[in-house]
């Protein structure tokens, strides 16, 4: 999938000179808080690269063939040309635009962009939101235009929450899909493993990492910010900048008073100089500006617990793997702390509290485990909204957290893995689209055909990779007939059916008892296509694409490379290819059940052939969820046995059908 992704997820310039190859540069280093300016302008509050990286971050994608760009600038360069360049190098778009409803923001330029492009190539939108209360009149027009043709053209409009989706509706803006903030599905590892235990036995004496607002208005500051540092008198805190500093005092153009190589400023002159424009004693142990957010989950490591009013800032911690408390004082942080069930209270509140009763409760470990039931449900929701369009969201959830380990434990000796060794089988070239590999075990009666699956990256493939199901099948006592594309063609290359029509070929089939199919994804596909001409009894399609021709599934808007082929050839069509098989094993997303175009399709044309398992929690990566919670070889040795659909389903782990 060659994915355009629109978000400021990098601090790097962008050359002026139009040369292919060629990459922006990093700014240069300085050791003054006004030398960030430069820097800061390429992303703007420094919140925005937390959520604008989220999408590259997570979704699979081809990386030789996707790119990070501004809708806008990049209309403005190529001119008229755009439309067409756009749509020739790229698959879809993925937008993040995080609060930008709100009355003081222009879209008339990227308005003006998704205009051009017309639908040339499918956009989704993930993030939107609404940042405090007004009426709808108060937008400017360019903002309401922006909002009309997101709700008409949007493959998918997420939003962050029901807050802003009840609030678009009242206006008319209904196509909207409620999934919260991308940047909290990018590391589950992380957020499964929060443990609040560490810090709520530091009580008083933990080490908080805070951010907030404390932004100068009228040369004092805001009422906000005075609140946030009354609430850490008498605390450990470090305090991280997004966007306040640049309307700070002349000590901004002092030498040294920032270290890029920590990110940290120095605390003295910034506690002086606030201490005197809020009226309260300010005393920070440390003052942190982040350049990316790889430096920022780090630093959060380095403390107990984040506790903030900057939504962004505690999630840089959650996908750290540390805790986090919110302090609510508007919309954006109430809604969103909502839709997760984030631990979230007003920062009067926490204030009245102190630190070692907030802890107690809000990290208690009944609320964090509340919160990571939520969070299990609202990333399945994700991944399921965003399957349809072809989006496959990379990291899965493992079925237990894994706590951060403690920096002063004993080292553990990691033992280096054996070099891997070369699969068994005679491997032969099909064309230049198709290796087929061929292992037969001593005394096999039943061969199981896979079909390979889309590749995770771009680029050439291992000739000497396992094919799907390789190891457990031999071990389990199958022949194998592995088939391996050379590149992501969906089987309809006409070599491999000249091949597996073949005199020799047909020859070594005629000698086995039974032949089952088995693939995932585009595996599956080859599974159900190829069926009929290898007389297969049984097919096993995880996550079953029937096909991307789009007279047959015309709903089918993802896959958009795949959709491009040549599909008129005579294996278009998994239903027809299977229509002779005797079993099909349709294991699937629960999520993505009930709007999967290719299930209906199976469903109308096998009738009770058709065995559909449903899995929980695995969205549209059923093969490598099932993997990882080490169930996939039993699941389709049960489907090759001839097993009921709900005993599948037990084994997987996954909803009775």
């Amino acid at each position: 999938m060659k994915i355009l992704f629109h978000a400021p997820a990098l601090s790097a310039h962008r050359p002026d000179i139009a040369l292919p190859l060629l990459l922006g540069v990093p700014p240069t280093v300085t050791d003054s808080l006004q030398g960030l300016a430069p820097a800061h302008k390429l992303t703007g509050n420094r919140g925005n690269i937390i959520h604008a990286e989220a999408p590259a971050r997570m979704l699979r994608k081809d990386p030789a063939g996707s790119a990070v760009a501004n809708l806008a600038a990049l209309q403005r360069s190529l001119v008229d040309a755009f439309r067409e360049t756009v749509a020739e190098h790229f698959d879809i778009i993925v937008i993040s635009l995080a609060n930008f409803i709100r009355p003081n923001v222009e879209g008339n330029r990227l308005y003006e962009a998704l205009k051009t492009l017309d639908g040339a190539v499918p956009f989704v939108v993930l993030g939107a939101g609404l940042q405090g209360s007004f009426e709808f009149a108060e937008l400017r027009q360019s903002n309401r235009n922006l909002l009309a043709l997101l709700n008409e053209q949007a493959a998918l409009f997420g939003v962050r929450g029901q807050q802003t989706a009840a609030w678009l509706a009242e206006h008319g803006v209904e196509n909207t899909t409620v999934l919260g903030c991308p940047s909290l599905y990018v590391y589950p590892q992380s957020i499964l493993a929060i443990d609040g235990a560490a810090a709520r036995a530091k009580g008083n004496a933990a080490n908080v990492m805070t951010a907030g607002h404390l932004s100068v208005r009228e040369g004092a500051i805001v009422e906000r910010g005075v609140t946030l540092a009354e609430a850490f008198q008498g605390i450990t805190a470090s305090y991280v900048f997004q966007d306040e500093i640049f309307a700070y005092g002349g000590f901004r153009h002092d030498r040294f008073g920032y270290n890029e190589g920590n990110s940290i400023l120095r605390p003295e002159p910034l506690n002086r100089w606030l201490s005197r424009k809020s009226g309260v004693p300010v005393n920070f142990s440390r003052y942190y500006y982040f350049a990316e957010a790889g430096a920022w989950r780090q630093a959060s490591m380095l403390h107990d617990v984040y506790i903030g009013d900057r939504f962004h800032g505690g999630v840089a911690a959650l996908q750290a793997g540390q805790p986090a408390i919110f302090l609510k004082h508007d919309n954006r942080v109430s809604e969103l702390t909502s839709h997760f069930g984030l631990p979230a209270l007003p920062t009067q509140t926490f204030m009245k509290m102190g630190l070692a009763a907030a802890m107690e409760d809000y990290l208690s470990d009944e609320r964090l485990a509340e919160m990571k039931t939520l969070y299990r449900r609202r990333h399945a929701e994700f991944t399921a909204a965003l399957a349809p369009h072809g989006l496959v969201v990379e990291p899965i959830l493992p079925a237990q957290g894994q706590p951060v380990p403690d920096i002063a434990a004993a080292p553990q000796i990691t033992k280096v893995p054996a070099r891997r060794r070369r699969p068994e089988g005679q491997t032969e070239q099909a064309g230049e689209e198709y290796l087929l590999r061929r292992n037969a075990p001593e005394g096999a009666r039943e061969l199981v055909v896979s079909f390979e699956g889309a590749a995770k990256r771009g680029g050439s493939r291992d000739p000497d990779r396992e094919g799907f199901g390789a190891r457990f099948l031999a071990k389990s006592g199958y022949a194998q007939l592995s088939v391996l594309a050379q590149g992501d063609n969906w089987y309809q290359a006409p070599e491999l059916a000249e091949a597996l029509q073949s005199t020799q070929m047909q020859e070594w089939l005629g000698g086995f008892e039974r032949i089952h199919c088995l693939g995932a994804g585009m595996g599956a596909f080859g599974a159900l296509a190829y069926a009929g001409l290898l007389k297969a009894e049984t097919v096993v399609a995880l996550q079953p694409i029937t096909s991307l021709a789009a007279d047959l599934v015309p709903q089918e808007q993802g896959y958009g490379a795949g959709r491009k082929l040549d599909w008129s050839g005579p294996f278009r069509d998994g239903c027809a290819g299977s229509a002779q098989a005797a079993r099909i094993y349709a294991i699937h997303g629960a999520d993505a059940a009930a709007e999967d175009p290719h299930l209906a399709r199976l469903a109308a044309a096998a009738g009770s052939r058709l065995h559909p398992v449903a899995v929980a929690g695995a969205g549209a990566g059923v093969a490598r969820h099932l993997r990882l919670q080490k169930r996939l070889a039993k699941a389709v040795l049960a489907c090759l046995a001839g097993a009921e659909a709900a005993e599948v389903a037990a084994l997987a782990d996954g909803l009775p059908a």
